[in-house]
């Protein structure tokens, strides 16, 4: 096998990350956007010495399942990952190999079908867009793949419709003068409102765009101005201003009213968050005479849930902010069985031991790279009778399920809930209980 040269292949096997696997002189070959039984002429374009990489030279026998992409920028970006198949196939290949992947954690985990959207599309209730002035035009858009150059794009198809609309006035109206120095533009809206961030280097006049902001759109309650003289990637920086209304929003989530600050975590997919929050409550079968620990607890949104069918919540985050933002929450709904700590875990773990709480049920929802060992060990010192481990990484919680094993905890079903269609991501509510 020789790069450049072309081969006619069947795909045998797809990944998890949306490549058809063939094999070449009983070498496997990787063809990304190629579907699983699908014939195809492909292009070798790396030759690795136990693999290689193809791409799609001409479609012989499409699948069924390909569809035609409805983003035009959507191999450029990278953003998404998943159009040219249908939703269904999506699904399928998304519950094909997180069934593998916990197959290989313990055979006996029982791992659901994802829990999927009626329409696919529209969905994200939060966007960045890059900002450039080149040429003394202003790009917005998205950034091409593995680069810094912005691809212009009229739409993104899967954030929500209210924020394409509040993006394609700003990228009508704004000035060269008032894109000098920005980075981004973040986008943010919830049942009934919407937020403006701008965030760059110094502040222009950005007076003319909001008032046109404003009067377009009444439901946008916030605009900021956000300070970033960083060097890396990160893009929100320390400084803030209130250019019009207050720095956060209300969202609505369950019946319960969260205030919101730009820079909280929140779930990007609104519906599909009420799906995840359901599934994993319905997971813990609670009562009321429990009490539960929520770990990395931000601003409340999982205890404040929990709260309505338990005895007791306690949160525990170390951010203060946050635990403030939580308490306001908590005050907000008339919620008086939460109770909110700003604390390390280890060192909540450590003074509850000590004291002998007994903590029937504790949720805990990391970041993509899961738990760390020290995470888990203080998960272990808490001793909860179950976890219910909310993740958006099945990678590493299959990962730490392993860990938990070890330490006399085991997983008896992974309940799926597909955040992110259109792409690779996927939520997953794995509950563990101690043997």
């Amino acid at each position: 096998m020789k790069k450049n040269e072309i081969y006619t292949v069947e795909c045998i096997d797809d990944t998890n990350l949306g490549s058809g696997v063939a094999r070449i002189e009983n070498q496997v070959v990787f063809i990304p956007r190629a579907m699983k039984g699908e014939k195809l002429d492909t292009r070798i374009v790396k030759v690795d010495k136990r693999y290689a990489f193809g791409k799609i030279e001409k479609l012989i026998e499409p699948s069924q399942h390909r569809v035609e992409s409805a983003c035009e920028v959507e191999r450029l970006c990278g953003g998404c990952q998943l159009q040219y198949m249908d939703y269904p196939a999506q699904l399928d290949l998304k519950h094909r190999h997180v069934s593998r992947l916990f197959k290989n954690v313990n055979e006996n985990i029982e791992v659901e079908f994802p829990i999927g959207m009626e329409e696919p599309f529209y969905y994200r209730n939060k966007a960045q867009f890059p900002v450039q002035v080149k040429d003394g035009q202003v790009l917005m858009g998205f950034y091409r793949q593995h680069s810094n150059d912005i691809i212009p794009c009229k739409e993104c198809k899967i954030q929500s419709k209210e924020i394409n609309e509040i993006y394609q006035y700003i990228q009508e109206k704004i000035r060269v003068s008032q894109a000098k120095g920005l980075r981004h533009i973040f986008i943010r809206t919830s049942n009934t409102e919407a937020q403006v961030v701008f965030i760059g280097k110094f502040e222009n006049n950005f007076k003319p765009l909001i008032n046109g902001l404003t009067a377009k759109f009444p439901q946008i309650t916030s605009i900021v101005f956000n300070k970033n003289l960083r060097k890396d990637n990160v893009i929100l920086g320390d400084q803030e201003k209130v250019l019009f209304g207050r720095n956060y929003l209300i969202q609505e989530c369950l019946g319960n009213k969260v205030e919101l600050h730009f820079k909280s975590f929140y779930q990007v997919n609104s519906s599909q968050m009420e799906k995840l929050y359901k599934t994993a409550i319905e997971s813990a079968q609670l009562s009321r005479d429990m009490t539960c620990v929520e770990l990395y607890s931000g601003v409340g949104t999982i205890g404040m849930t929990v709260s309505k069918y338990v005895k007791k919540v306690i949160g525990v985050e170390i951010v203060k902010e946050a635990v403030a933002n939580a308490k306001r929450n908590c005050k907000l709904n008339n919620i008086t069985n939460c109770e909110y700590i700003c604390e390390d875990a280890s060192i909540f773990a450590k003074k509850a031991k000590e004291k002998g709480l007994k903590i029937d049920v504790l949720f805990v929802d990391p970041p993509r790279k899961g738990m760390t060992d020290q995470g888990i060990q203080d998960i272990v010192c808490l001793n909860p009778k179950q976890v219910i481990y909310v993740s958006c990484n099945p990678d590493t919680l299959a990962r730490d399920l392993k860990v938990f094993e070890k330490e006399g905890y085991t997983c008896s079903v992974v309940k799926p809930v597909d955040m992110f269609p259109q792409t690779t991501g996927l939520e997953c509510v794995a509950v563990l209980k101690k043997d």
